[in-house]
Parts: structure tokens; sequence; C-alpha cells
């Protein structure tokens, strides 16, 4: 399955889970996504087409499969996740050779 094919699955997933959800509520635009230790984080929807979260995504379906249950987890520590989100945020994702690199960090 192609990364955009898989993000796009992800997104719609959790969207309808979101409106499920009463009892924490995102911004419009935004997903929940959980690190190894539990941690939630909150991020824009953009950030499923950025490299980074590319190899998140890939790495997490080689551990859990495409099928699961639940919040949308990536097999990632809380403090490299807090890392990854902040790279996100502070760059435009335009190479693709980012993404390779990215893959060296996980």
């Amino acid at each position: 399955m192609s990364s955009s094919r898989l993000g796009k699955l992800i997104a719609s997933k959790w969207r309808g889970l979101a409106s499920k959800e009463g009892r924490r509520r995102r911004r419009k635009g935004h997903f929940a996504v959980y690190a190894k230790g539990g941690k939630r984080f909150v991020v824009p929807l953009s950030y499923l087409d950025h490299p980074i979260f590319r190899v998140l995504l890939e790495v997490a379906e080689e551990e859990f499969g495409t099928v699961a249950r639940g919040p949308l987890r990536v097999p990632c520590e809380e403090e490299l996740m807090d890392h990854l989100v902040s790279l996100m945020g502070k760059t435009r994702h335009s190479a693709g050779d980012r993404a390779a690199n990215s893959a060296a960090v996980l």
C-alpha cells in the first residue's frame, strides 16, 4: 500500500472516530496520534503529507499492520515524537531525501 493511500485511509478512519469521541475535543483540521508511552499528540492533518510522518506511518504499518482497533499509534518513544513534531512544524516537506533521512533516525 502506498504511503499516500495509507495516509488517506488513516485520516478517514480517525475523522470517523473523532466524531464518536466526545470527551476529547480536537481542533478542526487536526488528529490525535499516540506515542509508545501513551502520550497524545494532536497534529495538523497536513502532517500526513510530511516525509517524516510518512515514515512513521510505514513503520507503524510494519509493526502493527494496516488494520488497527483503537487510536492511531506510532512505534516511537515520546521524546522522539516530541522532537519529530517540532521538526515537522518548522520544516516544509519539499525534498524527497528528507524522508530517507527521517528513516535513518527511526
